[in-house]
């Protein structure tokens, strides 16, 4: 006795196919979710961080007042808050900043306390990778590499 089956493949095989397309066309989803990443960056200076940062000392938070008359926090020139950017690709999306001290106020030194303003393994909590942010992500995502299939 010979049996025989024949599988028709034809829309399993065009499925995969647009899949494939849909994952090399990532790069405008990618620039979306780079620039919501930055956004909620610069939601975090607004906020003065998120958990909030220590605040400024009395004798700086005076110097401060005295020379540019705000208390806003991590803003003295605004050069590190306007040096926030975005770099994606098909395959990534990341948001960091050009200016050398950021890590400074990142970490913290000695004599000055964090002020993180970045996400970090240290603060898997902070937007934009909070549970909110990495729903976003992921529905962008998704939405992206399943659309016509």
């Amino acid at each position: 006795m010979r049996v025989s089956v024949y599988v028709d493949d034809k829309e399993l095989k065009k499925k995969l196919n647009q899949l494939a397309k849909n994952s090399n066309r990532l790069q405008s989803t990618m620039r979306d979710i780079g620039i919501y990443m930055k956004s909620k960056v610069m939601d975090n200076f607004e906020a003065e961080g998120n958990p909030r940062w220590k605040p400024l000392s009395k004798k700086y938070l005076e110097r401060k007042l005295q020379v540019k008359g705000t208390s806003s926090i991590l803003e003295f020139h605004g050069k590190l808050k306007q040096s926030i950017s975005t770099q994606t690709t098909g395959q990534y999306a990341k948001v960091f900043t050009g200016v050398k001290y950021g890590v400074y106020h990142q970490t913290g030194t000695r004599k000055m306390p964090a002020r993180p303003f970045m996400p970090s393994k240290e603060i898997p909590d902070m937007q934009p990778f909070d549970n909110l942010g990495m729903d976003y992500i992921s529905r962008k995502l998704k939405e992206a590499v399943m659309q016509g299939v």
